[in-house]
């Protein structure tokens, strides 16, 4: 709906909201793949104050579906992963928030969560945004691989833009690195004092256990399939009665 504002109460549940400069950054969302034709992408645009219209990768074509499609790059650099100047602490609404604000500049502070151990700083002023630039170099189910471009400074944070689980670990090297929720639902990182690299691996905890219930499970209908025969064998009468 064109007429549709960002002041509009009727916006915070329109399913382009997740469209926003501010979600697509949030979120790493680049590519837009949708109905949409080049004249009503123009016209969302003013509505969801994007600084530039979606650049046309690809459209107007027919899909297996016979839909007529389109794909767009977003505009924004929208990163999967950045570093913030400093770690603060916040509950989940004072991170929502946050991170939807446009005046939100995520290299400045990650917003980590209230419950994590990680030391954070209580700024009187506003920080500079972080210098360091981080590049995702493997991206695998549970693996992650990240290169600062410069030693990280004393008290930043990484934030990768994937969503956060217990079980995720951190290291630099050799050493340890410390994981938390930040900005609401993303993977932070406590950056060691000069960390040039960080190695993230997912390993649920609650993996072995249920590994080893699956397999008494299974051992025990094994067992009872091979009773059954061996019952039915020897007393056939019984097994028919």
């Amino acid at each position: 709906d064109p007429n549709l504002g960002r002041d509009d109460q009727s916006y915070q549940h329109a399913p382009f909201r997740l469209l926003t400069p501010e979600f697509s950054r949030h979120a790493n969302v680049r590519y837009l793949y949708t109905d949409l034709s080049d004249t009503a992408m123009a016209q969302l645009a003013p509505q969801l104050q994007w600084r530039e219209l979606p650049q046309k990768v690809l459209g107007p074509i027919t899909n297996v579906a016979g839909s007529t499609i389109y794909l767009f790059r977003l505009p924004g650099e929208n990163p999967a992963a950045w570093v913030s100047s400093v770690m603060v602490k916040g509950t989940d609404d004072q991170a929502l928030a946050t991170v939807l604000d446009p005046r939100f500049d995520p290299a400045r502070a990650a917003i980590m969560d209230t419950g994590s151990t990680i030391t954070a700083a209580s700024p009187t002023t506003a920080p500079a945004p972080a210098s360091v630039k981080a590049s995702v170099t493997r991206y695998e189910p549970g693996r992650i691989d990240v290169q600062l471009d410069a030693p990280a400074p004393e008290g930043a944070a990484l934030v990768v833009s994937e969503n956060f689980y217990p079980g995720w670990r951190a290291t630099s090297g050799d050493r340890d690195a410390q994981v938390a929720r930040a900005n609401y639902k993303l993977i932070g990182v406590a950056l060691p004092t000069g960390a040039r690299q960080i190695q993230l691996r997912f390993s649920d905890p609650a993996y072995p256990t249920g590994r080893a219930i699956t397999l008494a499970a299974v051992l025990i209908a094994l067992v009872a399939i091979a009773a059954g025969i061996i019952l039915q064998r020897r007393h056939p009468a019984f097994a028919n009665a």
